[in-house]
């Protein structure tokens, strides 16, 4: 079985999500929102205050990252991202867990 797999790259706010939509919608792929994931395990280890101590905790985290209780579900309206049971889609599109994405992503 071959499976295809387009990546995209770029600078924060480039369009890379809209472009991946249109993509994925065009060609009838799965999309897999990457950033989506980062945003989703900062906000959680934030929630956990677990996000200043990732290299004290780092097994801890990982195991958090490996249990996340994520969601994507498409609606008419677009893709509502649930984080535990909760829509989390507009919360994680902040800046402020944008900073606790960076912080997950330095990890290495």
């Amino acid at each position: 079985m071959t499976v295809q797999i387009i990546t995209i790259d770029g600078p924060s706010g480039s369009g890379k999500g809209t472009l991946a939509a249109k993509l994925a919608a065009h060609y009838q792929f799965h999309l897999l929102d990457s950033g989506a994931l980062y945003r989703l395990l900062g906000l959680s280890l934030h929630q956990q205050d677990l996000l200043d101590c990732l290299d004290s905790e780092l097994e801890r985290c990982v195991k958090i990252a490996t249990n996340l209780d994520i969601k994507f579900v498409t609606t008419e309206a677009g893709t509502r991202v649930e984080l535990d049971g909760e829509d989390v889609t507009q919360t994680i599109r902040t800046e402020r867990v944008g900073e606790f994405a960076s912080k997950v992503a330095a990890i290495p």
